[in-house]
């Protein structure tokens, strides 16, 4: 596909080293379930679904001894992830996190996500892969650093498995017993996360877990930028701005955002960084 829009039947066979002829019918009975898509026009030619790379990540995942199965219905659904509830071989219950780049639009994709970098032509699905392989990098430095994230556990294409964390999106949370103490966590995390290496770039009130207790769980992590970025201070200011806005406007925190945020990143990075 790299080369491709649809790829030949002639192409697909001298790959695999298989016959054209069972290729095909092969191939016809992947595209009537829906995990190839098949085109007729100068020639037949074939192009694998997010359905089909769904299944290549989890055949992957299941051989690895990572996941035993599952849930038909998603936990949850964003606008670039679909996330499960999985089951060890262990029996362990953990969070099945399918990116879906394909959501948004390609260029509102570009402007926002680094790791899209200057290609020119990048298909949904290795753009998905590229997101999936991202978070898993940065929960990956973040976790032993001890910044509350999902513990990750494996990933595959677009695919990553974390620890399954219960909560509800701040967003959603209709009380805070105490909302100060909430901000004041939240803000410790993303401290910890900047002295880790590794800045969010698109903290809100919808990437983060509250938890029974009102413990902040930070997730959403395929967009991060390095602490060494050059738009690091812009963008963990633009973090923590929108943080401390968000507390201001929904529990009307006495907060002065601008100097609070000033305050912040006077300490954490220094006035001349």
């Amino acid at each position: 596909m790299s080369r491709f829009m649809y790829v030949p039947i002639r192409e697909i066979a001298r790959l695999s080293g298989l016959e054209e002829d069972f290729v095909e019918q092969r191939l016809k009975a992947l595209n009537s379930l829906g995990l190839v898509q098949r085109r007729k026009g100068a020639y037949t030619g074939f192009i694998l679904t997010s359905r089909g790379y769904d299944c290549l990540a989890l055949n992957a995942l299941v051989k690895r001894g990572v996941l035993e199965s599952v849930s038909a219905a998603p936990l949850g659904v964003g606008k670039e992830a679909d996330v499960h509830i999985g089951m060890t071989p262990g029996g362990r219950e953990v969070a099945v996190k399918f990116h879906r780049a394909g959501r948004t639009s390609f260029r509102g994709i570009r402007l926002r996500r680094a790791y899209v970098g200057a290609r020119e032509h990048i298909s949904w699905l290795y753009m998905s892969r590229l997101a999936a392989k991202n978070e898993f990098e940065a929960l990956r430095i973040l976790s032993p650093e001890g910044v509350a994230v999902p513990r990750p556990v494996d990933w595959n294409r677009h695919v990553v498995v974390t620890e399954l964390v219960r909560g509800i999106e701040l967003s959603e949370v209709p009380h805070l017993e105490d909302p100060e103490e909430v901000l004041t966590k939240i803000l410790e995390e993303v401290e910890k996360a900047f002295r880790a290496g590794v800045i969010h770039g698109d903290l809100s009130e919808y990437n983060i877990i509250v938890t029974e207790d009102e413990k902040p769980v930070i997730f959403d992590w395929p967009q991060w930028v390095s602490a060494s970025h050059p738009s690091a201070r812009l963008l963990l200011e633009r973090d923590v701005l929108v943080v401390l806005k968000f507390f201001k406007r929904k529990y009307h925190l006495s907060l002065e955002v601008e100097r609070e945020a000033h305050s912040f990143l006077s300490r954490v990075v220094g006035e001349g960084a």
